[in-house]
């Protein structure tokens, strides 16, 4: 096990180790909310079998039960070991992360037959299986997909918590093969239809119990890691770890090693969620570092900015996002809507070049984004409102009618098309 410092250590000491709870964790899906949303959507299942709308409905149950498991990582990662009474307050956008998380790997799978048939492809699943749950853990921490499908966030991540990680990978291989062994057993000895239940029974039942074990993980190592549990009642750190982090920055700056400051901000960056202060010091010593970090300095203006609107610095926020265009115009954010809120927020605070910047920049850097639509319809409104270019605007918004089949998107677009003069329509 990697700890860094006395203050891991102590905290670790106060967390009582997963392998010492497993019969606890075992029993996770039977106890309060968890035990209510495996019976109702255990029961709920059998509209599944619906013709025509049963596929739909399962679906939806699925998503139900991994937008509940993902909540219940969350909470445990927190340090609030009873299952969550309902997932009101994850948000959908982690969760669609999430999902699109699994979609890459198993592309990943089907891209790895394609080159090298069965043999590259059980190498890739392998290599999945080992770093799922990494990944999962990673974006549980910080909610970005970049960060969570960055294979150096998961080997970081694997490297700080060493042996016991393996083993958790070990435990969820046999949570799953204990589950379906199970609902196999039961197929034998149940009718078909109530043997199907209580194979989805037994399904949700790992889905959660893995989701928790994940979640512990976090909580035991989260000193570690860099992760901050909101839970009341742990002790204060000896020691805070940003501090120490950019102590040992500015020791190496003041001995003229800034490449070593660099190096130190770098690694913490890429394997945890640091404090402001040190995301101000590492960009600072990116662009000093001129053309050589100019890709990493842009990818981390991304993150920065991401923590600064968390935070409702949206001044300083504006401000990165200025620099990183006027480095590269095509510069993004990390999703295609937080361009265009933060192009919103521009516009709120009399920047109004900056947001068709940043609206323009979306749009040829990413034309399929599913945001498009909005950014059209705002960067339309400037076009017109500010620059008089209304058969450029009349472009942007017939482009953003090849983006969408909502109806009142599609609507809302025909009524700015309207607007224009005729000339440009």
């Amino acid at each position: 096990m990697h700890a860094s410092g006395m203050g891991a250590t102590a905290r670790h000491q106060t967390i009582a180790p997963f392998w010492t709870r497993l019969r606890q964790i075992v029993a996770y899906p039977f106890r309060g909310g968890a035990l209510a949303t495996l019976l109702v959507l255990t029961v709920a299942q059998v509209a599944a079998w619906l013709p025509l709308i049963g596929w739909l409905v399962g679906l939806l149950l699925l998503a139900v039960a991994y937008k509940y498991a993902f909540e219940a990582l969350r909470v445990t990662a927190h340090g609030r070991l009873d299952p969550p009474e309902t997932v009101l307050d994850l948000n959908d956008g982690v969760l669609l992360r999430f999902l699109a998380m699994q979609l890459l790997f198993i592309v990943g799978i089907v891209v790895a037959a394609l080159l090298g048939g069965i043999a590259l492809a059980l190498l890739a699943l392998a290599v999945i299986v080992l770093v799922q749950p990494g990944a999962t853990m990673a974006l549980a921490m910080d909610g970005s997909l970049r960060h969570a499908i960055n294979p150096a966030t998961w080997f970081a991540l694997i490297a700080r918590v060493g042996w016991p990680y393996l083993a958790l990978v070990a435990l969820l291989f046999v949570f799953q093969l204990s589950a379906l062994n199970a609902a196999a057993l039961f197929a034998l000895a149940l009718p078909r239809p109530l043997a199907e239940l209580v194979a989805y029974a037994l399904f949700l039942w790992g889905l959660f119990a893995t989701f928790h074990l994940m979640g512990y993980l976090l909580y035991q190592y989260h000193e570690t890691l860099g992760f901050e549990p909101e839970a009341a009642g742990l002790p204060d750190r000896p020691r805070d770890q940003d501090a120490e982090l950019l102590e040992q920055a500015g020791d190496a700056l003041r001995e003229g090693r800034p490449d070593a400051a660099l190096a130190l901000l770098r690694d913490a960056v890429r394997v945890r969620a640091v404090s402001v202060e040190a995301h101000a010091l590492y960009r600072r010593l990116l662009q000093q570092a001129g053309e050589a970090e100019r890709d990493a300095l842009l990818a981390h203006a991304r993150r920065f900015i991401h923590l600064l609107v968390l935070e409702r610095d949206e001044r300083r926020a504006l401000g990165i996002a200025r620099e990183s265009l006027d480095l590269d115009p095509d510069f993004t954010l990390l999703e295609g809507s937080e361009t265009v809120d933060l192009a919103r927020r521009a516009l709120q605070l009399g920047q109004a070049g900056l947001a068709l910047d940043l609206l323009q920049a979306l749009r040829r850097a990413a034309p399929k984004d599913r945001a498009i639509p909005a950014a059209a319809l705002l960067e339309a409104g400037l076009l017109v409102d500010r620059h008089a270019r209304d058969q450029e605007a009349a472009d942007v918004l017939a482009y953003a009618r090849t983006r969408t089949d909502d109806p009142a998107v599609l609507a809302e677009l025909d009524a700015a098309l309207a607007r224009l003069p005729s000339k440009s329509g």
